[in-house]
């Protein structure tokens, strides 16, 4: 619904996917996902943007004013939190990757104090408090606050093992019509052939999750084959229970980073920003040693970001 109200504001699934920090895929299969579920569409597709259809336009005004009466009841009821906590707001499968195995590192940092994890879609505002530090997935400029890099973003093939054997020695444009597993939208498997010289891409099935780590899940199970994110989810690499693929990686021109607003001051904020830093500068330290051939592929190409060394400041995203 918020990715629908956002394309009706600005005219454009392109201009509503940068604004909420996601692709324009996901934003055009949660408004397709919405439309289905009302039995109606709420966008005419123009030939650079969308406008609502007048059914649109009744349910985004309601919806709208809906939203606005539940963020108001969040507010009230989270008056009632513990004031001490640091809010921390992650995508799902950021957290329960990455973020939660690493908690108790965290809660070492900041002895007594409450740290609250809050996995959600949405694009946390740290700007008006409402978060204290939000880890976001996307070009690392956001109006309003000050970023900070966590690691790139490395997508390469995997598989479970038993079907990685079977896979052994096929092509790329062979690997292409075998069963995909897509989180969010395509755009990643696409870009993915696009980089290895396939023009026409996705010829397989396809098997679609909306959160990395339950396609993760649906390929241990050997469903298919996965274009997995390291170093976030390469605990999957390490514990072996998906196999790395014979084939090119790629890096991402999106990453994850840390926001904070702009001009962030609070002593156990900023600690815990370079900590988060310093945690995701051995996580990309380790994968490179893990797997140097991958390693080589991305972090030396120059137009991917590299881990950076902690910092508590960081230049403000225009």
């Amino acid at each position: 619904m918020i990715a629908a109200i956002e394309a009706a504001r600005t005219g454009s699934m392109t201009a509503a996917a940068a604004g909420l920090g996601i692709t324009h895929g996901a934003v055009s299969r949660r408004i397709l996902s919405l439309e289905q579920w009302l039995g109606t569409p709420i966008f005419e597709r123009l030939g650079r943007g969308v406008r609502p259809t007048p059914q649109g336009i009744i349910f985004l005004r309601r919806a709208e004013r809906s939203l606005n009466a539940i963020e108001a009841l969040r507010s009230e009821l989270g008056s009632r939190r513990d004031p001490g906590a640091i809010r921390i707001s992650a995508l799902p499968s950021m957290v329960r990757l990455w973020l939660m195995p690493r908690l108790r590192r965290l809660e070492a940092i900041l002895p007594g104090r409450a740290i609250e994890i809050i996995p959600e879609h949405r694009v946390a505002q740290v700007q008006n408090r409402d978060m204290d530090i939000a880890l976001r997935h996307g070009s690392g400029s956001w109006p309003g606050v000050e970023t900070h890099l966590v690691f790139p973003d490395i997508a390469l093939p995997a598989a479970a093992p038993e079907l990685a054997a079977r896979l052994a020695g096929i092509s790329a444009r062979d690997l292409m019509k075998e069963t995909l597993l897509i989180d969010g939208d395509s755009s990643d498997w696409h870009e993915w052939g696009r980089r290895v010289g396939i023009q026409r891409t996705l010829s397989g099935s396809k098997r679609q999750f909306l959160d990395h780590d339950v396609a993760i899940e649906a390929a241990r199970q050997g469903l298919g084959v996965i274009l997995l994110r390291a170093p976030m989810a390469a605990s999957a690499l390490y514990d072996k229970s998906l196999a790395a693929l014979p084939f090119p990686a790629i890096s991402s021109t999106r990453a994850h980073y840390l926001a904070v607003r702009a001009g962030e001051r609070r002593p156990s904020v900023l600690a815990l920003v370079d900590e988060l830093v310093s945690i995701g500068a051995e996580a990309a330290a380790h994968f490179k040693n893990a797997f140097p051939e991958i390693a080589a592929q991305v972090f030396d190409a120059q137009d991917t970001p590299g881990p950076q060394a902690p910092t508590s400041r960081a230049k403000a995203a225009g």
